[in-house]
Parts: C-alpha cells; structure tokens; sequence
C-alpha cells in the first residue's frame, strides 16, 4: 500500500472511530440526561449557556497541557481561551483580547529547556490536555448524578453540569483520537508518536520547538540553524508531511538576516511543493512570494503575478495581506494607500500567531514607510 493510501485509510479509521464513539457517549448522556429528569427549561438554560460551557471546557482542556508542561520543565509562556489571552512577558504576565480566530479554540506555548528525555516530556504535555477533559467529564457527570440522588440543587444546576460534562467528554475525543491534517497532529497522534521514539519522534519534536520559539516572538534571524538543517535533512528522510512547510521557515530566516538571495532559493523551493499543502494553508506561499518581490526586490511584475495566485483564507494574518498591499501600492507610486496599508498592517500585527515573524515584519514595515515618505 502507498503512502498516500495508507494515509488516508488511517484517517478514514480515525474518523470512523470518532463517529461511533461520539455516537455511543451522546447516547449515554442523553440516556442520563433522560434518568435525571431534567426539565426543558433547564435544558434551555443550559443551551443558553453553551458557549460561557464552551470556554471553560477549553479552559480546563488548555489548563491540563500548561500544568503538565511546567511538571516536566517547560517554560509556560502563553494561554488562550477564546477572546482572553495570557502572555508571559520578560517575569510578569500580561492579560490581553485575543483577536485572532485561529487560536480562538484555545492554545497554550510551552518551550522546553533542555534536551534530556524530551520525547517523555512532550508525550506527557500532549497528554496533559485530553488528561484534563476526561477528568472533568468524570466529575461533573459525578456531581451531577450525586445531587439527582441525594435530591440535592435545582435542575438547572444538573443541566449545566451536564452540558460541561458532555462538551468535555467531546473535546476529550476530539483530541485523543490520533489523526493528522495539514501537517498538524491531534494530542493523540502526538503521544503515540512521542512514545514509538524513532526518527519520527525526533522530527516531531524539532518541529514542535521551532513554532514554540516563533510563536513566543523568537525572530526568524534567531532561529538556531542546527535545528532547522536537522529538521529538514531528517524531514527529507523519513518523507514526514510538515517538511513542506520548512522552506518557507528558511526563506523568513534568510530574509530577515538580509540574505536576499537565499532567502529567494529557499522561496522557490516553498513555492515548488505548494500544491501538497491544504487550501487554506498554501495562499501564504503566494504573499511571501508576492511581498518578497515587492518590498526586497523591487519588481513589480513578479510581485502582481504572484499576488494575483494569493487566495485569502482565515488561517493567513492580515498583517501580512496589508503589507504585501503596501509595498504594492509603493511600487506603483501610490503613496497615499501605501501609507493607509502601513498602518493597517501595523494594527494587525499583535494578532499575528507567529510572533516572531511579526517582529521582523515590523521592522519591514518602519523601512517601507520610511521609504514611503522619502519617494513621495
């Protein structure tokens, strides 16, 4: 069999697992909804309630991967639940409104300190999460059932607990059931791959310290070089899936040291495996293409011809979109949308994921303005 085959069997089986055993655990909390005796007003109450339910699911769920990551030594740097996000700044933590729809569904930033049995350590913070969920579908369910039968609190009160327990108990699944999509793993299939060692774990955990270091602000031109040479020769290797998206890791490293010319090899080859990456994904080839062009090289057939390729989708930053049209509008003299798009890009810059590449575009930003100002 393929590989290819054989990757979309396992996810047909992981997808086929999750609907049965989704199937069976609505059916026991419904069936235990129906024993409590719970009133339809309750019920609404608690529908009422879904997405206040929602977030503390998360919550509980995201609070799980933090806990287990600062047992085995990680350094706890970010917490995201919903609109509200927690960010670890130099000692202190700052609360900030998350905007960004991304990661609205929760995430947490862990960066490990060392190397010693870091395949352990990345399998037990994975599991942290799923851990967390199944522990508050247990007491809740519990709870619930222990007022029914002591003829204990309101109905609204089993009803709420009921919908806690059963929106945990789906987020557990959601997570522990190993599938991967785009390049990026469940919980599930993160343990699993941890704990079976190998070269795969080894790539995995490559990769999951190069986006932690991004994603807490590390710049690209910072990124340890070592690091990224592994991961490629050894995504190359063992023809790990995210290996795609590395090139495009090098062109943003290349680029902000100033690099030009291998920051444009390493775009060509980002570019020459775009059509492997999920739609959705694959339109920021096209900016980084398009911008590079823009705002490095100063061509303004390339950077319309590859803007023109760029389809936008709700996993791009509009920062990035705002810059690329910036440089654009410089290109064309335009200096007065150009100036329009510098700003907005700049407000657009805290919801970025990738902080680090958030940096180094700011810095884009400050040159093309001033680039901007002097031209016109």
């Amino acid at each position: 069999m393929s590989e290819k085959r054989k990757s979309q069997f396992t996810k047909y089986i992981a997808l086929a697992v999750f609907t049965v055993v989704c199937a069976v655990g609505g059916y026991f909390i419904g069936k235990m909804g129906s024993s409590l005796a719970i009133p339809k007003a309750s019920i609404m109450l608690a529908t009422v309630l879904f997405i206040p339910a929602f977030f503390i699911v998360i919550a509980v769920h995201e609070a799980g991967h933090a806990i287990t990551g600062v047992l085995v030594g990680f350094d706890f740097r970010t917490f995201i639940v919903g609109p509200f996000l927690w960010d670890k700044e130099g000692a202190k933590w700052k609360f900030k409104w998350n905007t960004n729809i991304n990661t609205a569904g929760g995430m947490v930033l862990c960066l490990p300190k060392g190397k010693e049995s870091i395949s352990k350590k990345f399998a037990l913070f994975a599991a942290g999460g799923p851990l967390a969920s199944i522990a508050l579908t247990v007491v809740t369910a519990g709870i619930a059932y222990f007022i029914h039968i002591n003829e204990m609190g309101s109905s609204a009160t089993k009803a709420i607990l009921l919908l806690l327990s059963g929106l945990s108990a789906l987020i557990f699944l959601t997570t522990i059931v190993p599938y991967r999509a785009g390049g990026l793993a469940s919980d599930g299939a993160r343990i699993i791959k941890m704990l079976s060692g190998g070269e795969g774990a080894k790539f995995e955990i490559l990769i999951l310290t190069i986006i932690a270091s991004t994603s807490s602000g590390v710049r690209p031109k910072l990124l340890d070089i070592e690091t990224l040479t592994e991961a490629q020769v050894l995504g190359e290797k063992i023809n790990a899936p995210f290996k795609i998206y590395l090139p495009g890791i090098f062109h943003q490293r290349a680029f902000d040291e100033g690099d030009l010319d291998a920051a444009e090899v390493h775009l060509t080859n980002h570019i020459a495996v775009v059509d492997e990456m999920p739609k959705g994904f694959n339109g920021v080839v096209w900016l980084d293409a398009a911008f590079f062009h823009a705002y490095a090289r100063k061509n303004l057939d390339k950077a319309i011809e590859y803007w023109e390729k760029f389809v936008p989708s709700a996993m791009i930053p509009k920062a990035q979109i705002y810059a690329t049209e910036a440089a654009i509008a410089q290109l064309k003299n335009d200096y007065a949308l150009a100036s329009s798009k510098i700003e907005d890009a700049k407000k657009e810059l805290p919801n970025m994921i990738d902080r680090g590449v958030a940096v180094a575009l700011e810095e884009k930003l400050d040159s093309l303005k001033r680039r901007t100002v002097i031209e016109s």
